[in-house]
């Protein structure tokens, strides 16, 4: 509906029609929304007469008060007056956000009224920073930048109430100087950074055009004409693969200290004032904003060991914990040391394959390309990981590795690994706004690796630690990433991912959808947040190396806290081939997508492998939206491509419509884990508190 329909109703003539509640509500929402914005003293710009009510009234909103925001600040920070207005607009954004969720939820998965202050924030922040520092006259533009820079950095974060000053000036000074070069050496605006920032989201306002290059993938493929239905075949000689990720070790975590604080992750003060109380942190870890304690992995590895014989060690990123205000190079080294001569010792005959998370560097997320000043260069972290991971990878891989965090190695005849840095797509790596081309060469490569593997007759698993479906995977690169996958799906035999602590699964798909891989997710070792610690076994085919079967290990975290003096009781949480199918195959697990949206008992019970059966987890239950959020998850491999997910998601809906009874629990409440990877459609409750904010904004000037 569009406002100028919402204003003047139905057009004359119309044949009169009964409107269901929900779309009368919205409606009048909508008209609220419209008029006030009509009966505003200030006109906003580029915006047309009718638009949207989910993306471009709110993309509208967000940019006059972006606008504003920037203004008034360009004017304090000119003359040190505050005006009136100035306070009031801070004091009503300061009101506007939760404080916790907007550094500790992946951003498509904030609730809106954080959206839209995300997105304001973003665009005002981005347009002081592009007139003071690339404008001669600008007050960031000479040698004393740094230092108006992070004065107005901290002023912000204290009148808008971000987060603790502490955790504001650790990531304010750690990402400064990057932010700084990227600035003075790009010319991306506001709404194009803002766009890439949130991309799945209404804040994005369209694509720029030098962040839409498409690669170069080869044509002599076989056309493709139907799903890979070629189900892996267990010998005699398979193989087992141990995969551990997002190990995240907290080398500060302390028992007994406090589990809820203010700052985005906690384990690690006030034991004095806590300890003994429900506030306190388990002795094994924590299900609120913790990471895990050393104890906890060495559990981990002790009990791998004594359960699984593996051939092989996958771990797929993020060994450095959540602290992400307190990042240095040395802390990050000592930790990913400490973590790789870990593993060793619990393998030392066992080759170990990692990749590269996005918490590795210092600062955090942020992924240089090369020829940039040492200062902002990420080398420092290839040169360490080269060293650590050099016991166990050739000296081939040296040089790819240094260059950008990525390797390609082959442990048999027949078997290839490709590991790589998907942190080419993280829209939370700034360096992504310096230049969209710069990550061309490694896709490039990754292409033409597959292209010699299938010369060479050889099998290919896949090491990446952030699915290309994530919410925060960049859709340009995912969608080049996918081409890939199409094109080398005989090559393919098994894609291995982690970063959202999920144990889960996901399908690619051709343009013309037909299923092409499955991408395993290895969950978490770390406990961050509202999960049980877990690790997985693959039993892999020695034919085709294809995943034949996997198991997951858990512990639970309650009843491991309530003995600290006893080591966790591991145990096989599930088998997949007797949970659900022994098809692996992506025709296989495509139609086991069906089989959880037409039987919603099924749905639920992967859901519940899915977050490692926590107790919170547990207990607040499943809703119709965390289903659909979940089963859209598994079918999204490129977050602006959801006809899958949205066949799934109506034919779910149905099937819930169609149960005669409701477990209990399961559509009582709304669950924290209703993702899918992407922005989704506002509801009438959320649109009804977005003209809150809005409004409280606007009708102060």
């Amino acid at each position: 509906m569009s406002c100028g329909e919402a204003i003047s109703g139905p057009t004359a003539g119309a044949t009169p029609s009964v409107v269901q509640e929900a779309t009368a509500m919205k409606g009048i929402v909508l008209m609220l929304l419209c008029g006030a914005l009509v009966a505003s003293a200030v006109n906003l710009p580029g915006v047309p007469v009718d638009f949207e009510v989910d993306d471009k009234v709110l993309s509208a909103i967000a940019d006059d008060v972006a606008d504003r925001l920037a203004k008034e600040y360009l004017t304090y920070m000119k003359t040190g007056v505050e005006t009136s207005a100035f306070k009031t607009l801070t004091s009503q954004l300061a009101k506007s956000h939760s404080q916790k969720d907007i550094f500790t939820r992946n951003l498509p998965d904030l609730e809106p009224r954080d959206s839209l202050f995300v997105c304001i924030a973003c665009r005002s922040v981005m347009r002081v920073f592009a007139k003071t520092i690339r404008e001669e006259e600008g007050e960031l533009h000479g040698e004393d930048s740094a230092v108006f820079m992070k004065k107005f950095a901290m002023d912000m974060c204290r009148r808008l109430k971000l987060q603790t000053e502490e955790v504001c000036e650790g990531l304010i000074d750690s990402n400064m100087p990057s932010v700084e070069y990227i600035m003075r050496n790009s010319e991306i605006d506001s709404q194009s950074f803002c766009s890439l920032f949130m991309e799945f989201s209404f804040c994005n306002t369209g694509s720029n055009q030098d962040y839409n290059w498409t690669l170069t993938v080869d044509s002599t493929g076989e056309v493709i004409t139907g799903p890979k239905a070629d189900t892996p075949q267990a010998t005699g000689a398979d193989l087992k693969i141990c995969h551990f990720s997002d190990i995240h070790h907290d080398p500060l975590y302390e028992p007994g200290s406090l589990a809820s604080c203010a700052e985005p992750m906690c384990c690690q003060r006030n034991k004095d004032t806590v300890q003994g109380t429900s506030e306190a942190a388990g002795y094994w870890g924590d299900y609120r904003d913790c990471d895990l304690p050393w104890h906890s992995l060495e559990s981990a590895l002790d009990h791998a060991v004594a359960t699984e014989k593996c051939d092989y060690v996958y771990q797929t990123g993020d060994i450095v914990d959540h602290m992400v205000w307190a990042t240095s190079v040395e802390k990050n080294t000592g930790v990913l040391t400490k973590v790789s001569s870990r593993l060793n010792e619990a393998y030392p005959d066992v080759p170990i394959y990692p990749c590269i998370g996005n918490h590795e560097p210092h600062p955090l997320n942020l992924f240089s390309p090369e020829g940039v000043p040492d200062d902002v260069s990420t080398k420092w972290l290839y040169e360490h990981l080269y060293n650590d991971w050099s016991k166990w990878l050739p000296v081939e891989t040296k040089e790819t590795i240094l260059k950008g965090g990525y390797y390609t190695v082959s442990p048999r005849q027949g078997f290839r690994i490709i590991a790589l840095n998907s942190n080419d797509c993280y829209t939370d790596n700034f360096w992504l706004y310096h230049s969209g081309t710069d990550k061309i060469p490694q896709l490039q490569w990754f292409h033409d690796t597959l292209l010699a593997a299938e010369k060479a007759g050889e099998f290919v698993h896949i090491l990446t630690h952030i699915p290309s479906g994530d919410g925060t995977c960049w859709s340009v690169w995912a969608r080049e990433f996918n081409k890939c996958i199409t094109r080398f799906r005989g090559t393919i035999s098994g894609i291995f991912t982690g970063h959202s602590h999920k144990d889960e699964l996901f399908v690619y798909y051709s343009d013309e959808g037909h299923a092409t891989a499955v991408a395993w997710n290895g969950g978490a070792v770390t406990t961050y947040s509202d999960k049980n610690p877990d690790y997985r076994v693959y039993d892999i085919s020695a034919k085709d190396f294809g995943v034949l079967d996997h198991r997951t290990y858990i512990f639970n975290l309650t009843e491991a806290n309530l003995t600290p003096d006893k080591q966790p009781e591991w145990f096989l949480e599930y088998e997949f081939a007797k949970e659900f199918t022994g098809d692996t195959s992506p025709a296989g697990i495509d139609k086991l997508l069906d089989e959880f949206a037409d039987n919603p008992q099924l749905m639920r019970k992967y859901w519940r492998f899915r977050v490692t059966s926590a107790d919170p987890q547990i207990n607040r239950g499943c809703d119709r939206n965390c289903l659909a959020g979940s089963l859209c998850r598994a079918s999204v491999t490129i977050n602006n491509q959801r006809e899958r997910c949205e066949e799934l998601r109506e034919r779910l809906f149905l099937a819930l419509d169609n149960e005669e009874t409701t477990t209990p629990g399961d559509d009582d409440d709304d669950d924290d884990d209703d993702d899918d990877g992407g922005a989704s459609a506002l509801g009438l409750l959320s649109l009804s508190s977005l003209l809150a904010v809005a409004l409280s904004v606007r009708l102060t000037f």
